[in-house]
């Protein structure tokens, strides 16, 4: 049996057959140590024998960012709007009347 390395499980090979990993035979009823993203792909026939750890995650430190969209008239025009985004770009590129300018920002808002 292989020495435990960082990061690595104890797995057990069940059922019939071998498996070939890392250019090594794994035979049935072998107990071998393994990284689980290494075993996950032989699915049931491979059965772990210690908990497998879950991986850290800093969720915490993302920052959700709200990006805002406007509806600014097309120059002059009372009847033609643009839905401009968070960094001034056009989002739509013929002008459109107010009420779907409206539903286009609802829309992306979402």
């Amino acid at each position: 049996m292989k020495a435990k390395t960082d990061g690595q499980i104890r797995y057990k090979k069940v059922g019939g057959g071998s498996l070939r990993m890392h250019r090594k035979i794994i035979k049935p009823g072998e107990i071998f140590y393994a990284c689980p993203a290494d075993v996950a792909k032989f699915g049931n026939a491979v059965v772990p024998l210690e908990n497998i750890p879950k991986p850290a995650t800093e969720v915490d430190d993302v920052k959700v960012i709200k990006t805002e969209y406007k509806v600014m008239p097309r120059g002059k025009s009372k009847l033609w709007f643009d839905v401009v985004g968070p960094n001034g770009k056009l989002l739509n590129e013929k002008a459109l009347k107010k009420d779907v300018a409206e539903q286009l920002v609802k829309d992306l808002a979402r």
